[in-house]
């Protein structure tokens, strides 16, 4: 099957897949993207116009960004934690970049401070509990929309008990997303390692490429983090929905033993109104109108048949 983009040298696609790393950036690295997915960033960017892209890379690594840049003859800036900056508090140092190219470190999977001296490693992203981690990630992308008319994001999903851990769903989106690609991972740490059927390997990545129409001084648009908050679900079951779970495990079905399994499964329904009875009948007339109820006597139903 052909699929558009996974041909060597091909142009930018919503689905992208490269096998080799290349020669662009220490192989040696951990974490470390294939060049050519910046390559391809930067044609698209000729092909819209800009011809001779200003590249920033504030979390450089084991230097992809900086090789790319140098080997098409670009200007750039790259700085790294390694060089003694903080991306989160540190400003960038300078504006008017045309891309400014964010691959975050892949958090609790590697310790990208563990060599330096202690007052860096504090600054390391990687260590940061969740929410600390998603309200810099977020932080970063600010500045980086402040800063450039373009922000392309390189981020994967992090597999932990029961689920994953999403950096795309969860940071501001910085601007106008232009293109979601989805990026296929090769030789990953977890492609050496085999797995029961009970979990699902993730072998993709996001990169997420903004538009930001950059202006000094001006104001911009973004998508905010998403937001952890509890919800009550009983809020979001109907009335007919609940009653007929409550009357399943009734031996006698009366508006009196419903509104009492009410009061048990789905006591919060009874909050949400002043007229708990009269709602109950109300549902019950309603569930016999349907069919799914019939009246043996007065006050009294069965289940229809």
């Amino acid at each position: 099957m052909y699929i558009r983009g996974f041909e060597e040298n091909a142009e930018l696609t919503t689905l992208i897949s490269v096998p080799e790393r290349g020669r662009f950036g220490n192989a040696k690295y951990r974490g470390n993207y294939a060049g050519e997915v910046l390559i391809r960033l930067i044609r698209f960017l000729q092909a819209n116009g800009i011809q001779r892209p200003y590249i920033y890379d504030p979390m450089v690594g084991g230097g992809t960004s900086r090789d790319v840049a140098e080997a098409l003859g670009l200007s750039y800036i790259v700085d790294d934690i390694h060089n003694g900056f903080d991306v989160v508090n540190d400003d960038f140092h300078d504006t008017g970049f045309d891309l400014v190219m964010l691959h975050y470190p892949y958090w609790k999977m590697i310790d990208y401070a563990a060599d330096l001296p202690p007052e860096l490693q504090k600054q390391d992203m990687s260590r940061m509990e969740w929410r600390e981690f998603i309200e810099a990630v977020s932080h970063v992308n600010y500045k980086a929309a402040a800063h450039g008319r373009f922000v392309a994001v390189l981020v994967g999903d992090i597999a932990v008990k029961g689920g994953i851990k999403s950096i795309q769903r969860e940071m501001a989106w910085p601007g106008m997303p232009v293109r979601h690609i989805i990026k296929v991972q090769h030789n990953a740490e977890s492609f050496r390692k085999t797995y029961n059927g009970k979990f699902i390997p993730i072998v993709t990545e996001h990169l997420l490429l903004f538009r930001t129409d950059y202006q000094p001084g001006g104001e911009m648009w973004v998508l905010v983090p998403a937001q952890y908050k509890k919800i009550d679900i009983d809020q979001y079951v109907t009335w007919k929905t609940a009653v007929k779970k409550v009357i399943r495990q009734l031996d006698e079905i009366t508006p009196t033993t419903v509104c009492e399994g009410i009061r048990k499964l789905f006591p919060v329904k009874l909050r949400k109104t002043n007229t708990p009875e009269a709602t109950v009948r109300r549902t019950l007339q309603e569930l016999e109108a349907d069919g799914y109820l019939r009246r043996h006597v007065r006050g009294i139903y069965v289940k229809a048949s």
